[in-house]
């Protein structure tokens, strides 16, 4: 399904560039304590703590997103990945935690990927987030069974 997505949003490539270098840290200061001969214990549990941090940095930083397709909106987030027809979208809310989808079906769900800041929103500025809840909205809006565009 990656072959059709007309648009994606992801986290910020700043911040995908600071959770990049915080594991470029840890590995770092893994090979150091390594290198310098340290206690065997204490180096096995760094490199440990170093795979974990590069797990969380892969979970939540790098492969986060929201695309939207002809047909679906698709949502890989941290632990969850959806594919939502636009049909069934009510509504689409940016905020501070991420945008916030309500569907027909009675659960909604967060797209973690795309969030709004609170500075944003006190300012009244329109961010990326705005933008792909007018994407979604626009799209669930034109398509069968609901009005004409």
């Amino acid at each position: 399904m990656r072959a059709d997505l007309d648009q994606v949003w992801r986290v910020p490539a700043a911040v995908r560039a600071m959770a990049v270098s915080v594991f470029g840290l840890f590995v770092t200061l893994a090979a150091v304590l390594t290198a310098i001969d340290a206690s065997v214990v204490g180096v096995l549990c760094f490199w440990a703590a170093t795979l974990l941090v590069l797990w969380g940095v892969w979970r939540w930083f790098l492969s986060p997103y929201v695309a939207l397709t002809d047909e679906h909106l698709v949502v890989q987030g941290v632990f969850l990945h959806r594919v939502e027809p636009y049909t069934s979208i009510r509504s689409a809310t940016p905020g501070l935690y991420g945008m916030q989808i309500e569907t027909d079906a009675p659960d909604s769900f967060m797209a973690w990927a795309v969030q709004k800041s609170k500075l944003s929103e006190w300012l009244d500025r329109t961010t990326g987030a705005d933008e792909l809840a007018a994407a979604i909205m626009t799209r669930a809006r034109c398509l069968p069974p609901r009005s004409s565009c």
